[in-house]
């Protein structure tokens, strides 16, 4: 009994002191920040003997980045990067690591901070100023593990110039050889088991994949998607508005809106704050169409209080997603209006330019005003009325008038024609 019991233990010793291998592949983001954090706290928890980094990234989000160097600087286990390929971001998640062995044909470096100018989807270097703290935060990782600072910091930074290297004008990237020669990296190795062999890691190895969840996160923050999420979510709530009853616009909406919020939350991205920006910003939107029609105060802080939560969301994405989904809320208007012009939804969209197509002569419209007549459709603030045996389409001030409801024509502008309730 007494040897199965040690035989057991050396077995569970002997697993939770593998290797433990974590990827860090394709675009840097939010989820695969929470994903190494956990990775990690995971191989510290069950004991694992080192950790490596097997890295193959063009780069990414640089905030995503720090959080994944910073988690990295701090873990008490042993670490190494085996890089493939290291650009930008994934340059300061490997070199966070305590050794760096690079694979045949790998590279690492053009570390730049770049700015995406939406729709043009042109890329240019950002400010001085933010140069300014990437190449801080480089220096400061390439000083915790003693490699060469003006190196590292010639990645990031543009303007540095190194003789015999490169020239001022572009970020420093270097080829597996180089890397080593300047003691970038430590080694060349032929493959990853070459690499934990020369770095002196068990062989026995684990690697923990991304789970569902953490897929599931990359997808809806992707900056298209999330995009596209907010601007069906805002698209199926209004339409609800001007066709209530069916459920079915705000029934898409508020599912666009919860996987919006829901990528956001797995990422650990999106706050509580965030969410409550959203909703406030939507109800002034919503309450200066609606109930005060006009762009006035309510409308402009609405549209403030949504960009501050797209921007707390999504940080140095914000200015793209915040544009794409603008674009996608006016390509569904547009749709609306070009395929469906006859349907009740762009009828009621198009409230006082559809009363000005369907009006009828100018004279006959003045021999309206004061006349007592019935709402036939809700006024939401436009809509059709009954006066005697003449159909006409009106507007309210602003008020929202039900179907069924007495009316008196209290203005009338050329072919606008504006109601309001009778009072009992």
């Amino acid at each position: 009994m007494r040897t199965l019991v040690a035989t057991l233990l050396l077995l569970g010793s002997l697993a939770a002191a593998q290797t433990y291998i974590i990827p860090i592949e394709g675009e840097i983001d939010g989820p695969l920040a929470v994903f190494v954090d956990q990775s990690l706290s995971q191989a510290e928890r069950e004991g694992a003997s080192g950790v490596v980094f097997r890295v193959d990234t063009p780069g990414g989000r640089v905030d995503a980045a720090i959080r994944i160097s910073d988690r990295i600087l701090a873990s008490p286990l042993p670490t190494l990067a085996v890089v493939q390929n290291a650009f930008s971001a994934g340059a300061l998640i490997s070199l966070s690591a305590q050794q760096v062995m690079m694979l045949p044909g790998s590279e690492i470096g053009a570390a730049l901070p770049v700015t995406i100018t939406p729709v043009t989807n042109s890329i240019t270097a950002a400010d001085r100023k933010v140069i300014s703290a990437l190449r801080g935060k480089f220096r400061s990782v390439a000083e915790a593990r003693n490699r060469p600072v003006n190196i590292v910091e010639a990645m990031v930074d543009p303007e540095i110039e190194i003789k015999g290297l490169k020239a001022q004008g572009e970020p420093l990237t270097l080829s597996a050889k180089k890397a080593v020669e300047l003691k970038v990296a430590d080694a060349e190795v032929a493959s990853l088991r070459a690499a934990l062999e020369k770095a002196g890691f068990n062989l026995t190895t684990r690697e923990i994949e991304p789970g569902p969840q953490v897929r599931l996160a990359r997808f809806l923050t992707n900056p298209t998607i999330a995009a596209i999420l907010l601007a069906v979510g805002v698209l199926g709530l209004v339409l609800e508005f001007f066709t209530p009853g069916t459920f079915i616009p705000a029934t898409i909406g508020i599912s666009a809106l919860v996987l919006y919020f829901l990528g956001g939350y797995l990422a650990g991205l999106s706050s509580t704050l965030s969410i409550l920006l959203l909703l406030a910003g939507l109800l002034l939107i919503a309450f200066e169409i609606f109930v005060a029609p006009g762009f006035g105060i309510p409308g402009i802080i609405g549209l403030i209080l949504i960009a501050a939560s797209v921007y707390f969301t999504f940080g140095g994405e914000s200015l793209q997603v915040g544009s794409y989904a603008i674009i996608g809320l006016a390509l569904g208007i547009f749709l609306i209006f070009r395929f469906v012009p006859r349907t009740r939804v762009a009828k009621a969209l198009v409230l006082e330019s559809a009363i000005g197509e369907t009006a009828p002569p100018r004279s006959e419209l003045e021999s309206l005003r004061g006349a007592l007549g019935v709402a036939l459709t809700d006024l939401r603030p436009a809509g059709t009325a009954q006066f005697g045996e003449r159909r006409v389409d009106v507007v309210t001030a602003g008020d929202f008038i039900a179907r069924g409801e007495p009316i008196r024509v209290i203005q009338v502008e050329g072919p606008r024609v504006v109601v309001q309730r009778v009072q009992p």
